[in-house]
Parts: C-alpha cells; sequence; structure tokens
C-alpha cells in the first residue's frame, strides 16, 4: 500500500498537470471567469491553491481505490469503476449544485463534465496499471508448473 500510495499521488499530480496543459494548449481550456463569478482584474485560483486542490483529487482517488480494490477483480476495471465514481462527484452533481443553487448557465457546465469524465477514466486506467505493476509477486499470473 505504502508503494501504491508512493508512486499514484505523484503519478495523479502529473495526469492532472498535462491534462490541463494539453487542454490549454489545444485552445479547449474554458473561461471560467463568468461562470464562477471572479471579479474583473483577477484571472482565477493562485497556482498553490491548483495543486493543493489537485493532491487532494490524488489522494481521494488513490484511497479511494485502495477501498475499492479486491484480489479477484480485475485491476483496470477496479480503476475505471473508481475514476466513473469519483466523475459522478465531480461531474454531474457538481454541475447540478453550480446551475441550481448559483442561477448559472448550464451549457458551459455540462461541456466541462465531457473532459472531466475523459480525466477521471484515464486517472482511473492508471490507477488500474500502478495496481497492477505493484501487485505483490504472489498474486501475479504466471506460468504454473507441474508439481515436483
Amino acid at each position: 500500500m505504502k508503494r501504491f500510495l508512493l508512486f499514484a499521488l505523484p503519478l495523479l499530480l502529473v495526469l492532472f498537470a498535462l491534462f490541463s496543459l494539453l487542454l490549454e494548449l489545444a485552445g479547449f481550456e474554458p473561461e471560467l471567469g463568468p461562470l464562477i463569478g471572479w471579479r474583473a482584474g483577477s484571472y482565477g485560483l493562485p497556482g498553490g491553491w491548483v495543486l493543493a486542490t489537485w493532491a487532494l483529487e490524488s489522494l481521494a482517488l488513490a484511497a479511494l481505490y485502495l477501498l475499492v480494490e479486491r484480489p479477484t477483480a480485475p485491476r483496470f476495471s477496479t480503476g475505471v469503476l473508481v475514476g466513473w465514481i469519483a466523475w459522478v462527484f465531480r461531474g454531474p452533481l457538481l454541475v447540478i449544485t453550480a446551475v441550481g443553487f448559483g442561477d448559472l448557465p448550464a451549457a458551459p457546465w455540462w461541456r466541462l463534465t465531457l473532459r472531466w469524465f475523459v480525466l477521471y477514466t484515464l486517472a482511473g486506467l492508471l490507477l488500474g496499471g500502478l495496481g497492477t505493476l505493484l501487485r505483490a509477486p504472489a498474486e501475479r499470473p504466471g506460468p504454473s508448473l507441474p508439481p515436483g
């Protein structure tokens, strides 16, 4: 478990950062200012806050993976399941809350949920792959030799 967390947390941070960078470079990063009510002249959250939220998300995803993981279950499907569980809270439920209580336009938020779906699916695949790589040697499938 320690090895898993040691690798999972930095890898998820890198995944979140690269995904955000690729969206920004491709021109798909949404302008959230009007959506969340930023004042004129201020640009988003400070970098330290963004990094802290990514760290919190990484920790939560890794912990959820460790809670859901079972020795008999395929690791990749467990990882995708974990990613999709997290997406439900980051995607549709967040949009319903923001639009319903914040009286905000719904369309830009729903477009964000599709990006988050891709991100959390990738994060789940990463966790599943890491879980497979770090599986204890006794659990790894290998050639079975006849006794004796």
